[in-house]
């Protein structure tokens, strides 16, 4: 693939080894950027160097002062722009959007078009990112039947008063699949739109920001998916939900619950052990807890302990049918 990949990185997760290993051996690509903060960069530069990791060209960002060249605003002067009270997300959920949607102002030399990764989703019996045709394509992954609909409608809110279109649909998914092609121009357009709503004056990350204000919050992927759809039809491709989402599993794992114990287990490592397991560990791993069944086409680590406090009514269908968060009741 000559195109590049973008991970956001909050803190250096058990799983972040096999992730990012998963994600340059199936997709292989030109270079892999992480966007971290400084403290959480220095570790992953230390343990790929130290343990070998076997991860594309890598090359790794601060996000503390990511905008800084390009538009004057440090990650505290774009967190000081939210005025949300009690909010759902902390300010850094907001800020790894901006991180995503304005990836080519910080990274020089991206590629025109880029893949969005986020840095929980473990690679299966993945997509192909590009298909026999030339399309960039990515999978739709999560059940449009459950989650939070009143934040649903907020979303939709945003997308038809700043972008003046209509949400992007489709009969069995949403459109946040934790990963997504996005090309330079469009995203470009779309700050433009941003800056439009709040006042041309502020830099596009700012406005961004007090978007957040107006609605309660805002989709990247979402947001992105949509605004193409209307304007480039021909530049959005995707799998439907049952080539790929029907298998993935999304579940609570921070390293100590039910899926990484018995991975210890199996392994034969004690509880004290430091876990950081290469891809191929992990997937045989995973293909031994699966054989007889269909492998999943990915998981999602989740590793935020609100996870836990999710009432049914608010998970989606892939923490549901997980047998990793069945295994917890």
């Amino acid at each position: 693939m000559q195109d590049d990949i973008v991970i956001p990185l909050f803190h250096l997760q058990w799983s972040t080894r096999a992730v990012y290993e998963g994600v340059s051996e199936h997709y292989a690509p030109a270079r892999l950027h992480v966007i971290a903060p400084a403290e959480t960069a220095e570790a992953l530069t230390k343990a790929v160097d130290e343990e070998g990791w076997a991860v594309a060209p890598m090359q790794v960002h601060t996000e503390e002062d990511f905008f800084v060249a390009k538009h004057g605003l440090s990650k505290d002067d774009l967190a000081g722009e939210l005025r949300l009270g009690e909010s759902l997300y902390p300010a850094g959920w907001y800020y790894q959007q901006l991180l995503k949607l304005g990836a080519a102002d910080g990274i020089e030399g991206l590629s025109d078009w880029f893949l969005i990764w986020d840095s929980d989703l473990l690679p299966v019996e993945t997509w192909p990112a590009i298909d026999g045709d030339g399309r960039r394509r990515f999978a739709l992954l999560q059940d449009r039947n459950h989650g939070n609909p009143d934040i649903v409608g907020r979303w939709e809110r945003w997308v038809r008063e700043i972008l003046g279109v209509e949400p992007l649909t489709d009969p069995h998914s949403t459109f946040v699949p934790h990963h997504m092609w996005f090309n330079q121009d469009h995203l470009k357009a779309i700050q433009n739109k941003v800056r439009g709503f709040v006042g041309d004056e502020l830099p596009w990350p700012a406005a961004m920001m007090r978007t957040a204000n107006a609605f309660g919050t805002f989709s990247e992927f979402w947001l992105y998916a949509s605004y193409v759809a209307d304007h480039a039809p021909e530049d959005l491709s995707f799998y439907p939900y049952a080539d790929y989402g029907a298998t993935t599993e999304r579940f609570f794992e921070d390293g100590s619950a039910v899926f990484a114990s018995r991975y210890r287990t199996a392994a034969g490592l004690s509880p004290d052990t430091p876990l950081r397991p290469a891809y191929a560990e992990l997937l045989s791993f995973i293909r031994e807890e699966y054989a007889g069944d269909a492998l999943p086409s990915s998981l999602s680590f989740e590793a935020s302990p609100r996870h836990r406090k999710k009432g049914k009514a608010n998970m989606h269908a892939e923490e549901l049918r997980s047998r990793w968060h069945n295994a917890e009741d």
